[in-house]
């Protein structure tokens, strides 16, 4: 086990902790939600969205403005919400999160809705780094399945002492 001295875990808290641009999370967030409802060939209003997020339609309304400020997605009012090629392209990085994170947990063996929502929750916080070290990992366990088996059981383990 690595064990961080006093000075290596402060600087890495104040690095962890650093402010990455406001409101990353929630552009995301809707970029995936437009993506989403869009995969369902549906016409994506801003009612989709605030019904989606649970969040209030004048909020859609300044996220989107924000959206197409920075060129992600494209709208007139009163017709459909679109991504544009820039708008693609982060979805496919949000992606790799994603399904970096869920398949992990699965192959772990965590019911696969509660992988999703675990894995939207940390998708947002990861970096490319991180992103690789998830996929390195999933393609190792999927290369070794008796790795694989350990990894379970001790997951298994893990979970049941805490619920005892």
């Amino acid at each position: 086990m690595i064990i961080l001295g006093k000075e290596s875990r402060l600087k890495a808290l104040e690095i962890g902790h650093k402010k990455r641009g406001y409101g990353r999370r929630i552009a995301e967030e809707y970029l995936e939600a437009i993506y989403e409802l869009t995969r369902e060939n549906r016409r994506v209003r801003p009612i989709d969205i605030s019904r989606t997020l649970n969040v209030a339609p004048s909020t859609v309304r300044k996220v989107l403005k924000r959206l197409i400020r920075e060129g992600y997605v494209s709208y007139e009012p009163y017709r459909r919400i679109t991504l544009t090629p820039q708008g693609e392209r982060y979805i496919l990085i949000l992606k790799q999160r994603h399904d970096a994170v869920s398949k992990l947990f699965k192959l772990l063996g965590m019911p696969p809705l509660e992988a999703e929502v675990e894995a939207e929750k940390i998708e947002h916080n990861m970096t490319a780094l991180s992103t690789q070290f998830f996929q390195a990992l999933v393609e190792a366990l999927e290369e070794t399945p008796s790795l694989l088996t350990i990894l379970r059981e001790k997951v298994s383990e893990k979970i049941d002492m805490a619920r005892s």
